[in-house]
């Protein structure tokens, strides 16, 4: 697409426009999104989990609540074929109480010559975007997208050239680790700091994203919870900024 990113505009326009069900809960200093392995279908659908809405931006969708026999448990799949495909939800939360938040993710298939460095092959296999909304206009809201890249080095943050109230963060890049699933830890505050020079407001949505229409191609991604956490020591902001300086994008995770 050469205009602005599906999964970026989806949670826009789906957030100003509808009013999902509060699904999400706290439970022992968690803000807990959505546990896939718990979360029903939808009325009339084996395919999309309670609570989400669904957008696609070109191409048909394929996203949908499947068993993992590895796991046990149920996990959202989503596949792209040169498609654009995005599902949002409602969150409302406070960053101050829940300011790290953490998912469990996994890619079998990345968008080939995909770069999120290039406007277009700007294609991810996955990514999971906080929405920051700013009113009176739905457009003014700013986005952190944390993405999993087929090429733009891990670590990267990077200015969208299609909506500049968005930012990516490459928590992951190529082939490395396809295949397995990653639990992944990143404090929002920190990096809403980081990208924009100042203090994160609240949070009201979460997307999550399946991109390859730019580069015409085929991906692959799992999904099996998506949480805040809190419990968190606070930092000054210049104290952020020189962690920032001395190591970008830093993040924390662990295999399973």
């Amino acid at each position: 697409m050469k205009y602005i990113h599906p999964a970026i505009f989806a949670a826009l326009a789906i957030f100003a426009a509808i009013q999902l069900p509060g699904h999400a809960y706290a439970q022992k200093g968690n803000m807990i999104v959505t546990d896939f392995a718990l979360s029903p279908a939808q009325n009339n659908s084996d395919q999309l989990p309670k609570g989400w809405a669904l957008k696609v931006w070109h191409g048909k969708a394929d996203v949908r609540l499947i068993r993992d026999y590895n796991r046990h448990a149920k996990v959202l799949r989503m596949r792209s074929e040169n498609a654009s495909v995005s599902i949002y939800r409602e969150v409302k939360l406070d960053l101050k109480k829940f300011p790290v938040l953490s998912w469990k993710w996994k890619v079998t298939k990345l968008p080939k010559g995909a770069d999120a460095r290039n406007v277009e092959s700007d294609d991810q296999a996955a990514g999971i975007y906080v929405v920051f909304p700013r009113f009176p206009s739905f457009l003014n809201s700013r986005l952190i997208g944390y993405v999993w890249d087929t090429s733009a080095p891990e670590g990267s943050i990077l200015r969208s050239r299609k909506n500049p109230m968005v930012h990516y963060i490459v928590v992951r890049s190529g082939i490395e680790n396809l295949g397995r699933w990653i639990t992944e830890k990143r404090n929002v505050m920190d990096d809403y700091f980081r990208v924009f020079g100042s203090e994160a407001p609240d949070v009201g949505g979460i997307a999550l994203m399946i991109d390859t229409d730019d580069t015409l191609s085929h991906a692959e991604s799992y999904f099996a919870r998506v949480e805040f956490k809190g419990d968190v020591p606070r930092v000054s902001s210049a104290e952020k900024y020189d962690r920032f300086a001395k190591a970008v994008g830093s993040t924390a995770w662990a295999y399973e």
